[in-house]
């Protein structure tokens, strides 16, 4: 949708400038070059509404695409005729204005991506790769464009070499599209509102310029050869051609069946995660009664203690029931010693009867076993902490509870949202299930992944006891 936008935008202004654009200019190129400079100073995350639309023409480089899709286009109508007349006395002018502008969205572009390409490509998704390398193609080609389209410089060169070099141009239109797709595909696969719609309304524009631009010169070549032409039957197969290349790249870029399925996936492992953690707490107040009700019951030493003492209780009633027995021989003993002291034979009697009495004193002052305690690695509560993503911050707020991360909450600074909306819930969900921070990052969204996953991190340190 920014791109017919852009494209709308971009035939007003050539439309309502063309004549202050060839009489002055070095005026516009100097406001290409503001405009990339304030471009790169703007934080998109802070814009909204039309505003917001207008600077993203620009830091997306749909505009300038745009003004290289008019350019193109320029060459592919009939010689002659009205569009031919109005557009080709600027068409220098112009591709220097686009070009400038073009610069502005590869730098602000280019200081995420291009560092990530020489410092971290395996971590780059293949499509973000391709974009990359093409681009660097498109710079080498146009610059030297770029130059050459300055009136001075052309005047110095010979003109056969000068149509050469510009006939370079042919591909950088081709790259272009290429670099358009390689971005926007694996997003319109993906379910992505707004890119299949793009990528037919670039298919229609760059395919459409390809069979006009064949058409022109095969019908040319035919002139000066003067070979009659079926005209019919050039419109008709350049037609056909034309439809059947955006039909292709529609179906191509349809969006996959296999992301409603990855969709029910996600929801049944929320299932998975609701039942693991209810689960899990679970365990721990069953091992927690388990602990209480060990303690209350009687230890091994408790046990063996009443077992000794009900043993001496039955010894000191046989014993009574001995003397009782044996009465006359107790009489007979005591009247053969009446004259010595009685008192030297109580002290065994009374060893006897204190022992037990002993024993017990023993048993109740033994210490009682105190409950065990559970020491906690995390303090309870919640805590925040954020990360580098994609292109800006990732925020996560996390629960614990008795050292279970029971629920993570986010948002996102990054200048584009989706690579962390897609993300979230995949290794929200992940971390957990698994209470670990190191799990698998969503598809494509790499950078927005680990930055959750750091995050998480760091709030589990805030947390440390």
């Amino acid at each position: 949708m920014l791109f017919l936008i852009s494209l709308a935008a971009g035939v007003i202004f050539v439309l309502a400038l063309k004549k202050p654009l060839k009489k002055y200019p070095y005026i516009f190129y100097i406001m290409a070059v503001i405009i990339t400079a304030l471009i790169s100073c703007v934080d998109l995350r802070n814009l909204s509404g039309p505003f917001k639309t207008a600077v993203e023409m620009f830091s997306r480089g749909t505009f300038s695409t745009a003004l290289w899709c008019i350019v193109m286009w320029t060459g592919a109508f009939k010689n002659g005729s009205k569009p031919i007349k109005t557009l080709m006395p600027i068409r220098g002018e112009l591709s220097i204005f686009a070009a400038i502008l073009t610069l502005g969205h590869n730098i602000g572009y280019g200081k995420t991506y291009f560092v990530r390409l020489f410092t971290d490509a395996d971590r780059m998704p293949q499509s973000q790769i391709t974009a990359a390398v093409m681009t660097i193609i498109l710079m080498v080609i146009m610059i030297p464009l770029t130059i050459m389209s300055f009136p001075g410089v052309r005047k110095k060169m010979k003109a056969s070499l000068w149509k050469k070099i510009q006939r370079t141009a042919y591909a950088f239109y081709a790259l272009i599209y290429i670099h358009v797709l390689s971005l926007f595909i694996p997003m319109a696969q993906a379910g992505r509102d707004g890119y299949l719609l793009s990528i037919v309304a670039y298919s229609t524009v760059f395919i459409g310029y390809a069979v006009c631009r064949i058409r022109k010169a095969y019908l040319a070549k035919c002139s000066r050869s003067k070979k009659n032409v079926n005209g019919l039957l050039v419109n008709t197969a350049c037609f056909s051609a034309f439809a059947i290349c955006v039909v292709l790249s529609v179906i191509y870029a349809k969006p996959e069946k296999v992301k409603v399925a990855s969709t029910n996936k996600k929801s049944e492992s929320n299932v998975t995660l609701n039942i693991t953690t209810t689960t899990f707490l679970e365990n721990a107040k069953q091992n927690i009664q388990k602990t209480e009700i060990t303690s209350v019951l009687p230890s091994k030493t408790e046990q063996t203690t009443t077992s000794v003492s009900e043993s001496m209780t039955t010894s000191d009633t046989t014993v009574t029931d001995t003397e009782q027995t044996s009465s006359e021989e107790q009489t007979q003993i005591l009247e053969e010693t009446a004259e010595e002291p009685v008192h030297e034979e109580t002290p065994p009697a009374e060893e006897s009867q204190t022992e037990p009495a002993e024993v017990t004193e023993e048993i109740v002052t033994e210490p009682e076993i105190t409950e065990p305690e559970i020491i906690y690695i995390y303090n309870n509560g919640t805590y925040t902490a954020s990360a580098y993503g994609y292109d800006g911050d990732v925020e996560v707020t996390i629960t614990i509870e008795n050292d279970v991360i029971t629920s993570i909450d986010g948002q996102t600074f990054e200048s584009d949202a989706w690579y962390f909306d897609s993300a979230k819930d995949h290794v929200f969900s992940q971390i957990l299930s698994s209470q670990n921070t190191d799990v698998d990052a969503y598809g494509g969204c790499t950078y927005s992944s680990d930055a959750i996953m750091e995050a998480v991190r760091k709030a589990l340190e805030s947390a440390r006891k």
